[in-house]
């Protein structure tokens, strides 16, 4: 199963408590996986995205109820589909999740191995758009600029659907990593990366945050 021990790590060094959902049927879990009721050819982004949804959820407010965590201040990650995942738990502005951060969310890239292309593009821009009308969990995007699975192209189109139908956001393009910029979150070379703008962005209040909302910021 997937640790992502340097993202971990970024998080229990500043003292949060971290927990790894993992997903049913993903990874070593076992059962059915509960995303996968479609197909590339006939894709249910929403569905899939929403299916995840309901395991985090579940996870998080278990943690919640713990004593040695504070109330009403989950702030959830996700990267790649577990991003998307992130979105879609947003959507429903569940009670106790403060912050949303995704690393190169969305689902159904490299569709037919092919760098660049999306199972159903317009159908993922579409569900971005539902998820993002309304949602004012601020949520923070990253996407670097050699990601092959979630190109540049694709990242901002979704970002404007989330925008455009009333989603909080804060949206950096961040330089090429490594050979395959979705990988931005694997190891501690993407501290560097950004390091900084999670902390920016974890410490702003919200206040100010609404006056940064849909900001477009290209990291170079």
């Amino acid at each position: 199963m997937p640790i992502f021990y340097w993202l971990s790590r970024w998080f229990v060094e500043r003292g949060y408590v971290v927990v790894l959902p993992q997903r049913r049927g993903f990874g070593a879990t076992g059962g059915e996986f509960a995303e996968a009721n479609d197909t590339c050819l006939n894709p249910d982004h929403a569905s899939a995205g929403l299916a995840a949804a309901d395991d985090i959820e579940a996870v998080m407010n278990f943690m919640l109820a713990q004593p040695f965590v504070k109330p009403n201040s989950a702030v959830v990650v996700g990267i790649s589909a577990g991003g998307w995942a992130t979105l879609a738990l947003a959507s429903r502005h569940p009670a106790g999740m403060q912050r949303a951060i995704a690393f190169a969310p969305g689902r159904g890239g490299h569709a037919w191995g092919k760098a660049g292309e999306i199972c159903g593009e317009e159908k993922l821009v579409s569900a971005t758009a539902d998820f993002g009308a309304g949602t004012q969990v601020p949520t923070l995007w990253l996407y670097s600029r050699n990601d092959t699975f979630f190109p540049p192209r694709v990242a901002q189109q979704l970002v404007n659907a989330w925008t455009k139908a009333g989603g909080d956001a804060e949206f950096h393009l961040l330089p090429a990593y490594n050979v395959e910029g979705h990988d931005i979150a694997n190891d501690r070379a993407g501290w560097m990366l950004w390091g900084n703008i999670l902390e920016q962005f974890l410490d702003t209040p919200p206040a100010e945050r609404a006056r940064m909302s849909a900001s477009f910021i290209p990291s170079e």
